[in-house]
């Protein structure tokens, strides 16, 4: 019976191979090889003197074609057991790293006979007691990463709450607000380089792109409204957070019941119900277009308005913009289709002066849809 363990670090003396869990265009990439009617990620063994992050691209190059990637390490790995190429079944130790593929030269200088991009995973795999575990962790790890950059954001947003007070100016919360981002983490901001949208009274119904976004100077008043929309990144790992802050008689209204001003109380009200109502009707099954139809017909039976520009309500996280799907009509891609999306509705009483947006990112564990 073969046994896999995962560590942190370990003597490289002991690192004898590696094997890269890859991706393209948001596909898993697998080998075939020519003597084998299975699937395999690719990998292979460590050369003398070769460092072995050097022994992971190579491998990648030489079995995939692959001459346009990232790749990075992820954790340490053992088998003990015996395998087709380990005849004395003690503790083998390799590398396991991840690798997002830009180009492929189409050449595969190796014993494979190709690659293939997949939706899903294998069902006939070359090592089928290892390999699934190896995805497994790396799917255990990458979760923790978007996890730890989603936390800088609401950490962000609580911290930012208790700061704002009247007489603050929009360009100031920005500033803080990316500064707090950068502290507990974020490397950049992946939405065209701003960190912190930052609106406030009449521009919180405001939808624009972020490559026209100036950040105004705005004095926060003493009853005021404030809508924050944080994109923090931590190397190819997003964050997307946002939230409609109630200032109050010169502090924040931390409790939504305790908002003094009917029409700010039902908006955020109505935030936190569409993100129920998301919780109750979404599956793997629905399609993005399907629930454009659902939550902007939600939106409109309770008296309100979609104001986003584009007219869509989230979108994939991804690690290229351009690749992101968006919670648009015409987009019959699945939910369970991507990793990871956002649902950021930002909707308005009709003709109101004032917009609320509450966002998340959600994803599904097993069948269950779950906030990041």
């Amino acid at each position: 019976m073969l046994e896999v363990k995962f560590y942190d670090t370990i003597d490289d003396v002991l690192l004898k191979f590696a094997v890269i869990i890859s991706q393209s265009n948001g596909k898993w990439v697998f080998c075939k090889h020519k003597e084998r009617d299975t699937y395999e990620a690719p990998g292979g063994h460590r050369e003398v003197g070769e460092d072995i992050l050097e022994t992971a691209k190579r491998e990648l190059q030489e079995e995939t074609g692959a001459i346009g990637f990232d790749i990075k390490p992820i954790c340490v790995y053992s088998v003990t057991g015996k395998t087709r190429v380990n005849e004395t079944g003690e503790e083998n130790f390799g590398l396991l790293c991840y690798a997002e593929i830009r180009e492929f030269s189409g050449q595969l200088d190796s014993e494979m006979e190709k690659i293939v991009l997949m939706d899903e995973l294998p069902q006939n795999w070359t090592y089928p007691l290892i390999q699934p575990k190896l995805i497994e962790k790396y799917m255990q790890i990458e979760r923790q990463y978007y996890s730890q950059i989603q936390l800088a954001a609401k950490q962000t947003i609580e911290y930012i709450k208790n700061i704002i007070k009247p007489g603050m100016n929009l360009l100031e919360i920005r500033k803080l607000c990316e500064e707090k981002l950068l502290e507990l983490g974020a490397d950049s901001f992946w939405y065209w380089d701003v960190g912190a949208f930052v609106f406030a009274g009449d521009e919180t119904c405001v939808s624009v792109s972020g490559k026209q976004y100036v950040t105004s100077d705005r004095v926060i008043g003493n009853n005021d409204i404030i809508t924050i929309d944080l994109s923090p990144q931590a190397g190819n790992i997003w964050g997307d957070y946002a939230r409609t802050i109630i200032v109050e008689n010169g502090k924040v209204v931390e409790d939504i019941g305790l908002i003094e001003n009917p029409e700010w109380k039902r908006g955020l009200q109505m935030g936190q119900n569409l993100h129920a109502e998301l919780l109750r009707f979404a599956t793997k099954e629905t399609t993005f277009e399907e629930l454009y139809y659902h939550m902007n017909e939600f939106i409109v039976e309770n008296g309100f308005v979609n104001l986003d520009f584009m007219g869509n309500l989230g979108h994939s996280i991804v690690k290229t913009k351009g690749d992101r799907v968006y919670i648009e009509k015409g987009n019959m891609k699945k939910l369970g289709d991507v990793k990871y999306f956002t649902f950021e509705p930002h909707i308005a009483f009709p003709d109101s002066r004032h917009g609320y947006k509450k966002e998340n990112i959600y994803y599904f564990d097993e069948d269950e849809l779950m906030e990041l």
